[in-house]
């Protein structure tokens, strides 16, 4: 009778299966953080519409990983550098124009670096649950997100987007959930220095590890597993069976690293190489597309049309795509502000030689068309599942 018991509390409760299924063939796109810069947004509601566009397509056609290049303030435009006076055949910057362009690169550079975390961030929170983000965007899991929340007042306004993966699904959010495991309240000790003490203070460890996990309910849900989990994991929660499961089993389809939704990662501007080098795919991706935007005046065409044209109506599958969106210019400044590229692109001359395709898209769109525009054509209709047709 003993282990008939046994065997029925290990019998799982049956839950809801997803009617949504994932796809052998995956899709990144790589974005500049000038896509919500001074130039591209006047104001905070602009820059949140932007990310807002942005993330909606990437969740309509499953993009798995969305990749923020930071900007450089290297990258303005010619006008912008100070000027200059001959003496003899020496060049001599102007002691006050000197000081001036420090004070704007300096400036520049802090309100990209700015844009950047504000852009991954905003695209991170479309696919946050409300009841997650004080905690995902918490300071003390990163110091850079002690301004960040505030900033999230516009977003808080927009309605949620319908293509999430729990949406539509056979009602999969009834049984799945998302969650963050919380810290248990550090146990309490009598003090050393009074055996007779009735006071009590905390243990000097702090907990690490736990298994209550927060799902948005008044109380947290203890979790019905044998080891205790870090705390403050993002997890997917198996509300019957109160267990973890990979987002891919609860929804039908996940991002890169087990992510819900898709994956976000932040480059440096000096760190070029670790778009490439970063890539949560082990054997990184299959081909780079390299897609003209942000480009107003069109003075990189002669360029373009030296690489070969991406023809292709849809993503063969086992293929692992990367898009990149961009000015030629900008691509190629980062590609030079790269402190690595000797080495980790060896033999090759110019940023452009990255990229095995050039996927053309009306001249002048901004960053979130071109975005858009490009998933239209790469996935030519989208089937449930987001597969390519």
């Amino acid at each position: 009778m003993t282990k008939r018991k046994a065997t029925e509390q290990n019998e799982q409760l049956p839950v809801k299966k997803p009617i949504k299924v994932p796809v052998e063939s995956s899709i990144s796109i790589c974005i500049p953080s000038n896509a919500i810069s001074s130039k591209n947004a006047y104001n905070l509601e602009q820059k949140t519409m932007i990310a807002y566009q942005i993330a909606k397509a990437c969740l309509i056609y499953n993009v798995s990983e969305i990749v923020v290049l930071q900007s450089s303030s290297s990258q303005l435009n010619e006008e912008d550098k100070s000027e200059t006076i001959n003496i003899g055949n020496k060049v001599v910057f102007k002691e006050e124009e000197k000081e001036r362009e420090e004070e704007v690169k300096d400036r520049k550079d802090l309100e990209m670096k700015q844009d950047g975390l504000l852009l991954a961030s905003l695209l991170q929170f479309f696919i946050t649950p409300t009841y997650l983000v004080k905690t995902v965007f918490s300071p003390h899991l990163n110091a850079n997100f002690k301004e960040i929340i505030h900033k999230f007042k516009y977003a808080y306004k927009l309605p949620k987007i319908t293509t999430l993966p729990f949406m539509q699904n056979n009602q999969v959010y009834r049984d799945f959930k998302e969650g963050i495991v919380i810290p248990r309240e550090t146990p309490k000790i009598k003090s050393k220095k009074s055996a007779n003490s009735k006071f009590k203070t905390k243990a000097p460890h702090k907990v690490t590890v736990s298994k209550y996990v927060n799902i948005g309910e008044k109380e947290p849900l203890k979790l019905d597993i044998a080891r205790e989990v870090p705390i403050y994991s993002r997890v997917t929660i198996d509300l019957k069976n109160k267990m973890i499961i990979s987002p891919e089993k609860a929804y039908g389809i996940a991002g890169y690293r087990a992510s819900f939704g898709y994956h976000v990662r932040l480059v440096e501007k000096d760190q070029f190489n670790k778009i490439f080098t970063q890539s949560p795919i082990e054997d990184g991706y299959s081909e780079t597309i390299f897609i003209n935007c942000d480009d107003y005046f069109d003075k990189s065409s002669r360029v373009l049309k030296e690489m070969k044209l991406y023809n292709d109506r849809e993503v063969a599958r086992g293929k692992h795509i990367l898009m990149i969106l961009g000015n030629y210019r900008d691509i190629q400044v980062s590609y030079e502000a790269d402190k690595e590229k000797s080495e980790v692109f060896e033999g090759l001359d110019n940023g452009m030689e990255l990229f095995d395709y050039r996927m053309d898209i009306p001249l002048g769109c901004r960053i979130e068309d071109g975005v858009l525009i490009t998933l239209t054509k790469l996935r030519s209709e989208p089937k449930v599942g987001g597969a390519a047709k």
